[in-house]
C-alpha cells in the first residue's frame, strides 16, 4: 500500500494511526488537527486527540506531513506526497494546492541550493494572497 512504503520509506512503524492519518490528508483538504481528528474518530472510535496530535508531530518531523501556519488561526495540514505549493487567502485562511510542474520546482530547488551552498531536504512553499478566487466571487 502508497502509505506503507511512505512511512517504511522514513523508518517509520505503519500503525492503523498514522495510516489514517496519512489516508485522510491525501484528500488535500488541508484540515486543522481538531478537524482531522473528527474524521478519525469515525473510523477509530477510540482514538484521542492527543495520539492525533502524536502522530501528525511525527510525520511533520520526517517531512511526510506539513504544517500550514496561518496568523492567528490554528495551522492547517497537508500530506506532501509529491512536491506541491500551497497557497493560504489572507482574508478567509483557506489553503490551497497550486501544481507547479515538477520540473520547475526541482530546477528552482537547485537554484536554491547553489546560492545557499547546502543542500535543502525539502521545500514548503506557501504563497500568501489578499483574496482568493473564493472570496472574489
Amino acid at each position: 500500500m502508497h502509505y506503507m512504503e511512505l512511512l517504511k520509506e522514513r523508518g517509520l512503524k505503519a500503525t492503523p494511526q498514522r495510516i489514517s492519518v496519512l489516508k485522510n490528508l491525501s484528500n488535500h483538504t488541508h484540515p486543522t488537527v481538531d478537524e482531522l481528528y473528527e474524521e478519525i474518530k469515525k473510523e477509530h472510535p477510540s482514538i484521542s486527540l492527543a495520539t492525533v496530535y502524536k502522530n501528525l508531530s511525527t510525520l511533520v518531523e520526517c517531512g511526510l506531513v506539513v504544517e500550514i501556519n496561518r496568523p492567528n488561526k490554528k495551522p492547517k495540514f497537508d500530506i506532501f506526497d509529491y512536491p506541491h505549493m500551497h497557497v493560504m487567502c489572507k482574508n478567509c485562511g483557506e489553503v490551497f494546492d497550486f501544481h507547479e510542474e515538477t520540473e520547475n520546482l526541482k530546477e528552482y530547488k537547485k537554484e536554491l541550493e547553489v546560492k545557499l551552498d547546502n543542500k535543502i531536504d525539502e521545500i514548503n512553499m506557501v504563497a500568501v494572497v489578499a483574496t482568493c478566487k473564493q472570496c472574489r466571487d
